[in-house]
């Protein structure tokens, strides 16, 4: 018995190497490989219509493809039942809001990259220095992000407090 042992010490040492080697080598089973980096990440978030700009957690990179499909309804003054409207909003566009373009109440979406955080000598107030992008997102949507930054969805809306509902959002990424 104590002969065999120098042999399977061998041999485990062989196999070790050899898993070694294929793993450096991709020769893995694919169930035992990291996933593809070009593989599509999918996230499901919650926009409520009285919240502001919603932080999804996702930090992008630029020449990511993001995809977006939304659903849900929302009011855009609680009680009107003509101010009730879907992700692409209702048929009315004014100046005033986020995205000029777009109709009230669309599903809207922006992409932060932080320049600095100071505080203004006067009022004592943090200020966030910031670049952003906005854009139009709908129903459904696909943008290519321009810069490294975070992602966050809103409502084309600027007065939010007599809001009600919500839309849920899927998003899509693509690393680039």
């Amino acid at each position: 018995m104590a002969a065999k042992d120098p042999i399977r010490a061998s041999l485990a040492a062989w196999v070790g190497l050899c898993g070694l080697s294929g793993l450096a080598l991709g020769w893995l089973p694919p169930h035992l490989q990291a996933p593809d980096a070009g593989l599509r990440l999918e996230k499901t978030i919650a926009v409520p219509a009285d919240a502001g700009w919603v932080d999804t957690a996702i930090d992008v990179l630029p020449g990511e493809e993001l995809r977006f499909t939304a659903a849900g309804e929302i009011d855009l003054q609680r009680g009107n039942p003509g101010a009730v409207c879907g992700p692409a909003g209702i048929g009315l566009i004014t100046v005033d809001q986020p995205v000029p373009s777009a109709n009230l109440g669309a599903l809207i979406g922006k992409v932060v990259q932080l320049v600095a955080v100071r505080v203004d000598e006067d009022s004592g107030i943090e200020v966030r220095d910031e670049i952003f992008v906005l854009f139009l997102i709908g129903q459904e949507g696909t943008v290519t992000v321009p810069f490294k930054g975070r992602l966050y969805l809103g409502i084309n809306e600027n007065v939010l407090r007599d809001n009600g509902g919500a839309y849920s959002v899927v998003i899509t990424r693509r690393p680039a």
